[in-house]
């Protein structure tokens, strides 16, 4: 039988996989050729963006694989790590289905519906803790 504590630290290989992602993405999708075409400050702003949103990732990867009992627990600061988790995965559940470029979700449909998965199997996780 499955545990919520495998469950767990599955999230921790989701969050990998994606982490991961983010190494492999500005190749495929031409970040450099792209970011060659704006402003100086404004490549800057996004490679840092990219820079903190790789580190708040290997962070959830690490609460979930170091963490994960208080994480189950739901007391204390884990339980607000577990509100802020359920909606930032539930918000970028939104985020993938309603915002980004059809055209580029048509050209790369199995990523389209393994983000997809990931950010609804992360939220769906982390609410669980949340309400658990």
């Amino acid at each position: 039988m499955i545990t919520i504590e495998f469950l767990v630290y599955w999230a921790g290989f989701v969050l990998a996989m994606i982490t991961l992602a983010n190494f492999i993405a500005p190749g495929m999708l031409g970040y450099k050729e792209n970011l060659a075409k704006v402003d100086t400050f404004i490549r800057q702003v996004f490679c840092v963006h990219c820079g903190y949103t790789v580190l708040m990732l290997v962070g959830m990867i690490l609460a979930c694989v170091f963490y994960n009992a208080e994480l189950i627990a739901n007391e204390g600061l884990a339980k607000g790590l577990n509100i802020f988790l359920a909606v930032f995965w539930g918000s970028r559940v939104i985020v993938q289905v309603v915002f980004y470029d059809k055209a580029i979700k048509k050209k790369y449909p199995i990523f389209n519906v393994m983000f997809f998965v990931a950010f609804a199997y992360l939220a769906v996780i982390f609410t669980f803790l949340t309400i658990n």
